[in-house]
């Protein structure tokens, strides 16, 4: 189900309901059911588990039990392509338990074109334990190639007691200066971006497990997401 928060005309710079693409997913009375939802082992779960009164209606991305469970939930993967309109994406989302060695998963949101491993083209957080000491990544994809930022924030567990983190990638009208936030700090700013048709992406998440026997979630309060065609102000 899908909510708006606001309206259109203050969610995003220069955004006008004529003009503006808004989406606020809220997941307070159903899962999320995007185009393009895969699983093999994992599914979508809606949970209360990690449910206060600061976090009104959560879903969460499962793996399930399996070593190799997934899951995926993302737009379609060539609704969207950058160059001449702003994006705004946002979530509000946690870790249950912490990738490990032994049960070792890794979690990938944002601009994203893939259900099974990195984007072809794309903007996107992504963590695993084994990588950058467990903090998390900002990437983008263009045609493959890889723009990487390792920032010093590490991630948490919301099992020991940590509260849900805001993410934010907003990417300028031009598609060359991509702005990655964790909790309203600047993280990484990026400028090899995709753009065109030829280059077109989604936005979504993906949960891929690669090691243990015992499920993992990434829980997720909220979606935003704002396409402002009249482009930048």
């Amino acid at each position: 189900m899908t909510f708006t928060r606001k309206s259109p005309d203050d969610s995003a710079p220069g955004a006008t309901r004529r003009t503006a693409s808004v989406l606020f997913d809220d997941h307070l009375a159903t899962t999320i059911a995007w185009g393009n939802s895969t699983a093999s082992g994992g599914a979508v779960l809606q949970s209360g588990a990690a449910v206060s009164d600061k976090s009104i209606g959560t879903v969460s991305l499962s793996t399930g039990a399996t070593t190799s469970g997934r899951i995926a939930v993302l737009s379609h993967v060539d609704g969207l392509w950058f160059g001449s309109t702003r994006y705004t994406f946002e979530s509000r989302a946690g870790l249950l338990n912490l990738s490990d060695a032994t049960n070792t998963y890794t979690v990938r949101f944002g601009f994203m074109d893939s259900a099974t491993g990195d984007s072809t083209d794309g903007h996107y957080f992504r963590y695993s334990h084994g990588a950058n000491s467990g903090r998390w990544e900002c990437v983008t994809r263009n045609n493959g190639v890889e723009t990487l930022t390792q920032t010093t924030i590490t991630a948490v567990a919301l099992t020991s007691g940590e509260p849900y983190s805001v993410f934010r990638i907003e990417v300028a009208s031009s598609g060359t200066r991509i702005v990655f936030s964790i909790d309203g700090r600047t993280v990484a700013t990026h400028s090899a971006g995709p753009t065109g048709s030829n280059r077109a992406t989604g936005m979504g998440y993906s949960m891929i497990k690669s090691a243990g026997t015992t499920l993992r979630q990434l829980v997720v309060d909220y979606t935003y997401f704002v396409a402002n065609i009249q482009g930048d102000r």
